[in-house]
């Protein structure tokens, strides 16, 4: 297994170069103003899961902000397959893809300086294994609330995170694993990095698509929470109902689904990772491997 920080190979505007070689220009507009978009993705059996669904959302949020892309959907992927192929990792790997608006001639807001310039492309690859541990984590819930809609709709997966990053700060100042995240009215948004989900009793409750990005775990769980005869429901979810969930867990593709067992020095529940919570991990667990993508047709 590689070195879980010393990726072999990245994919790098249309070319596999070592990550020594792997750089970008400092007026590429990804890295001037985070005017950029990206996505996480995680190697199963040598494949990756819902490539499909992350490329797709890629393209989207891509065209929202005006990046044109002059690679297709299904060059994107087979890069993706490409790069997971040779750094030779077959499990515990993470994916990121960005692409960035380019890199002009100038800097400034205008995006106008890029109507000429290709978009910048980058794809690693690194040895990872989800970081949290599957027995629950701690949340504390942050001052630093979740971008609106108002604002930047979080629905668009930009490399802009600093709201995201500040509230992770604060979490790992207050002791916490995480840090949730409530949104502009005072109701639970996400964590800095996950969707949220509370269990009381059959119900299985999760944030609305208002102040979130709902992922395609989120999405995934739907599904599986309906096997278990649980009744799901996308609604405003209070801080008062957090404290009072049997159960509670996040979901994201980089940590899967992940038991929460305390927030704010509460106890969630028993304290333990719940039964609900076990049986959707393993029943995902067994959908990652069965639905991963290893070659493009």
């Amino acid at each position: 297994m590689q070195s879980q920080i010393e990726p072999q190979v990245c994919f790098l505007n249309g070319r596999l170069v070592p990550r020594s070689e792997a750089r970008i220009s400092i007026w590429d507009r990804g890295f001037q103003s985070g005017d950029a978009v990206y996505e996480g993705l995680r190697v199963y059996r040598g494949g990756v899961f819902q490539l499909h669904e992350h490329v797709r959302r890629l393209f989207l949020c891509a065209r929202a902000i005006g990046i044109r892309m002059s690679l297709t959907e299904r060059d994107v992927a087979k890069a993706i397959l490409d790069t997971v192929a040779a750094n030779r990792i077959e499990e515990d790997a993470h994916v990121r893809i960005t692409v960035s608006r380019g890199d002009p001639l100038s800097s400034g807001m205008d995006t106008r300086i890029c109507a000429n310039v290709e978009p910048t492309v980058a794809i690693l690859v690194e040895g990872k294994k989800p970081q949290m541990p599957k027995s629950g984590i701690r949340l504390a819930t942050s001052s630093v609330r979740r971008t609106p809609a108002q604002c930047l709709d979080p629905k668009l997966h930009t490399c802009n995170q600093l709201g995201q990053i500040l509230a992770k700060i604060e979490a790992n100042n207050a002791g916490a694993d995480e840090a949730l995240m409530l949104d502009t009215d005072g109701f639970v948004a996400e964590t800095n990095s996950a969707n949220i989900f509370i269990i009381q009793g059959d119900i299985l409750s999760t944030p609305r698509a208002d102040s979130i990005m709902p992922g395609c775990t989120r999405q995934l769980v739907f599904d599986l929470a309906i096997e278990r005869d649980l009744r799901v429901r996308e609604t405003r979810v209070s801080l008062g109902d957090v404290y009072m969930a049997d159960e509670m867990f996040i979901t994201g593709t980089v940590n899967q689904i992940v038991p929460v067992i305390e927030v704010d020095g509460r106890a969630i529940g028993t304290g333990k990772a719940g039964p609900h919570t076990g049986a959707l991990l393993e029943r995902y667990l067994q959908e990652a491997e069965k639905l991963t993508v290893t070659a493009v047709a």
